[in-house]
C-alpha cells in the first residue's frame, strides 16, 4: 500500500492492515560511480519495501530522500542538506505519520552513509516523549551464511562497498535501462588508503570515506548481471519481510515508551 495512492476514505483501513505500521525507505541522492544513477539508493530501497508489503501488508510513505551524504557534496547531483535540517525534517516527518493514525515507524534504510544518522536519531526518543516507536533497519544487512551463498552463487568474492558488484547487479535487475557499464573505470574504485594509519586504529573521521573513495565508487561492477541481482534481491527481501513481521508483532516497545514516558 502506497501512501500516495491512498484515499482518505480508505485510509484507517489501511492503517489496521498495517498493524499501525509505516515504512519510510529512506536513501540520498549521490554518485553511485559513472555508471548507476543518483537514485540508485532509492531505487532500491523502495522496490524493496513494495514487493515486502505484498507479503506483509504496511503503508509505504511517498519518495524521501534527505539522509547523510556530507562526504559527497564534491560531485555532481549530490543533494546534501546540513545535519540539523535532515534531522528536524525526519522528524517532522515522523510526527505527521503518527498524526495521521500510525504507532509504529519503520525507517527502511538504503544507505550505508545513514548508519550513523538514523540510530542517532532513533537514539533522540527517549527524550522526546512520543508515544509512537520509531525502528531503523539497513536493507543490505547480510549475515555470514548468506554472504557465503551469494559468493557461491554468482563466484564474486567481493561484492562491493558503493557501486560495486552488489549494488550494480541489483539495478540491472530493477532497472537495466538506467545502468550504463561502458562508463565504468574501475581504477576510480581502488582505496586510495590516505588515512589508514589511524583507520587501522578504529579510529573514525569524516573524511574517512573521502580519504579512501575520492571518486565515490568502492567495489568492481564488471561482472554484475541482472540474474545475480534477482537472487541477491530475494535473500534482502526475505530479511526485509522478517524484520517488518517483528515490528508488527512487538507489543514491548509501546509498553517500554509509556513506562519511560
Amino acid at each position: 500500500m502506497r501512501w500516495e495512492e491512498l484515499s482518505t476514505w480508505g485510509f484507517n483501513d489501511c492503517i489496521d492492515k498495517s498493524n499501525g505500521l509505516c515504512i519510510l525507505p529512506i536513501g540520498v541522492l549521490e554518485k553511485h560511480g559513472d555508471h548507476l544513477p543518483l537514485g540508485t539508493d532509492m531505487y532500491i530501497v523502495r522496490a524493496m519495501a513494495h514487493k515486502a508489503v505484498e507479503q506483509s501488508p504496511a503503508v509505504v510513505f511517498p519518495y524521501y530522500y534527505l539522509g547523510q551524504i556530507a562526504e559527497a557534496r564534491h560531485v555532481k547531483g549530490t543533494i546534501a542538506a546540513s545535519h540539523r535540517l535532515i534531522m528536524d525534517a525526519l522528524l517532522e516527518i515522523c510526527d505527521e505519520i503518527y498524526r495521521n493514525g500510525f504507532t509504529k515507524i519503520l525507517l527502511l534504510n538504503g544507505h550505508g552513509g545513514n548508519d550513523h544518522f538514523l540510530p542517532f536519531f532513533a537514539q533522540m526518543f527517549p527524550g522526546l516523549n512520543r508515544p509512537y516507536a520509531v525502528y531503523t533497519y539497513y536493507i543490505h544487512h547480510l549475515n555470514s551464511e548468506q554472504v557465503v551463498s551469494i559468493q557461491n552463487h554468482t563466484g564474486e568474492e567481493v561484492l562491493g562497498d558503493h557501486a560495486g558488484f552488489l549494488e550494480t547487479s541489483l539495478l540491472m535487475h530493477l532497472h537495466p535501462d538506467l545502468v550504463h557499464l561502458q562508463r565504468v573505470n574501475v581504477s576510480e574504485s581502488i582505496s586510495k588508503e590516505r588515512l589508514k594509519d589511524i583507520q587501522g586504529l578504529g579510529v573514525f573521521t569524516g573524511f574517512n570515506w573521502y580519504a579512501n573513495y575520492p571518486h565515490h565508487f568502492a567495489g568492481d561492477p564488471s561482472r554484475a548481471d541482472a540474474v545475480h541481482g534477482a537472487y541477491i534481491f530475494d535473500i534482502l527481501l526475505a530479511n526485509t519481510v522478517k524484520v517488518i513481521n517483528a515490528i508488527k508483532a512487538d507489543t514491548n516497545s509501546a509498553q517500554l515508551i509509556n513506562e519511560y514516558n
